[in-house]
């Protein structure tokens, strides 16, 4: 069986389509581990809280004291919240990264199969290393047409005839 040296085997392709589902898995469940971390740290402080609060109205026998008290624990309170939301947005930043690479490796076997034909064609360029670079390369050749195409429309318009810029 001769094979195209530029065309991805069909083994491969199986072989992505059945690896790309278990790696989104495996993140998947590895963000959910990191949500249930933090959510046990919310409960934690939360009890931490209401432990320090029940301290104080059974230990007080002063105003003064109850309201130091509840001051210090609502500062603590503050301070883990701003911690636990602080890790919960650098999580949620890491794990986005590594979905948004497993999706971009489940399709590149697909975007390899699909632009290997067209490798064979004349004036064709080889396929762009990522999907942002293709994408700014395709952005490209429409803003270098849009640009062109207006530079053509001023050049002809009544309006630049008048001011001199047109021809």
């Amino acid at each position: 069986m001769k094979r195209e040296p530029d065309a991805v085997a069909p083994f491969e392709l199986c072989r992505t389509e059945l690896a790309a589902p278990l790696h989104v898995t495996r993140v998947a469940e590895d963000w959910c581990r990191d949500l249930n971390a933090l959510e046990s740290r919310v409960i934690a402080r939360d009890r931490d809280a209401l432990c320090r609060v029940e301290a104080a109205l059974s230990q007080s026998g002063d105003w003064y004291g109850l309201v130091n008290t509840i001051q210090s624990a609502t500062r603590n309170y503050a301070n883990e919240s701003l911690s636990i939301w602080g890790d919960a947005c650098m999580q949620t930043a890491r794990r986005q990264a590594e979905l948004m690479e497993a999706f971009t490796s489940a399709s590149s076997a697909w975007r390899a199969l699909c632009f290997a034909p067209l490798q064979k064609l004349p004036g064709i360029d080889a396929p762009m290393g990522s999907f942002s670079a293709w994408l700014r390369a395709c952005q490209d050749a429409i803003v270098h047409g849009v640009e062109s195409a207006h530079d053509e429309c001023v050049a002809h318009s009544p309006a630049g005839q008048a001011t001199g810029t047109g021809g």
